[in-house]
């Protein structure tokens, strides 16, 4: 663990930590409580302490790479998807697994939960989708969707709508009390990576393979579309009401306005950043957040 904290003058955010002790590349972070649990290329799970940026004693080895997980703090679970389709659900607080969910045989490459109904959504490289009682582990549905990867799931809450990110360059809109398909409007040329929501608006913001950050409403109509970076779009974010993020395979994070508008901040290798693509990111409170890479680093960003 490095500690530092660094930055330009002008700049909104700084690097307060650098987290190292992977041995490849980092595919997924997800936050529980006070600890970061980070999915490696080394086929290893670990945890960090989001305060003092120590790795603890907390490691799982997993048989095959894991490329998404996905923690649920209110049930203290830790969710592994797997490069063999295997998904493991995690007891944090034992340190035991609970159960391993079988429902495809293809790359997990996405993870989302719904506490309002107990749902657990899972989406592959295949495009097979399931869903999952969160209570009882039962699988409620499955679906082949044949649209490629399921880069990305988000659910929205208080409309029991599940958005999926489809390789294909659609966006899909499903209900989750029955499953049906709501809407499905095409977003991006070459595939949608990465999705979030603006509640306040309500309008889907994607990111896309043609490293475009576009928005929609609700309906499907094209509200904007920016060239955001250099290669594919990996992640985006809302950090506040005033500030999103955004972070690609090109290497680099952006900080916009909440509009994902205008840039404020790009942060790189030059400066305080990644050497290489940064696959994930994730926003740890109204102070910080996190990102990883294939340069076997994380790193936790501070607003200033």
């Amino acid at each position: 663990m490095n500690l530092m904290i660094k930055s330009e003058k002008n700049d909104l955010f700084c690097l307060a930590h650098t987290l190292e002790g992977h041995n490849s590349a980092i595919y997924s972070i997800a936050i529980c409580k006070e600890f970061i649990y980070s999915a490696s290329a080394d086929k290893q799970i670990a945890r960090w302490n989001i305060k003092t940026g120590e790795i603890d004693n907390f490691s799982i080895k997993v048989e095959a790479v894991p490329y998404t997980i996905k923690t649920i703090p209110k049930y203290n679970l830790l969710i592994i998807g797997l490069t063999n389709g295997k998904v493991y659900v995690i007891d944090i607080l034992e340190k035991k697994e609970i159960t391993c969910l079988n429902g495809h045989s293809a790359a997990i490459f996405s993870i989302e939960s719904n506490l309002e109904s107990e749902q657990l959504y899972i989406g592959d490289k295949e495009g097979g989708l399931s869903a999952w009682s969160i209570v009882t582990w039962e699988k409620l549905f499955s679906f082949d969707l044949n649209c490629g990867k399921i880069r990305d799931l988000k659910y929205i809450p208080n409309q029991h709508l599940l958005l999926l990110a489809k390789y294909n360059g659609d966006i899909g809109i499903y209900e989750t009390n029955f499953f049906n398909e709501i809407k499905t409007f095409e977003a991006h040329t070459n595939g949608v990576s990465a999705l979030c929501f603006d509640e306040t608006k309500q309008r889907v913001i994607s990111g896309g393979k043609d490293a475009h950050i576009t928005s929609f409403d609700l309906e499907g109509n094209k509200i904007q579309s920016v060239p955001a970076h250099n290669y594919v779009v990996y992640g985006i974010d809302r950090f506040n009401a005033k500030l999103s993020l955004s972070c690609s395979r090109d290497g680099s994070i952006k900080i916009w306005n909440a509009e994902f508008s205008k840039v404020l901040q790009k942060i790189e290798y030059k400066n305080i950043g990644h050497k290489h693509s940064v696959n994930q990111m994730i926003v740890i409170n109204a102070e910080y957040f996190a990102s990883c890479s294939d340069d076997r680093k994380i790193k936790i960003y501070k607003l200033k």
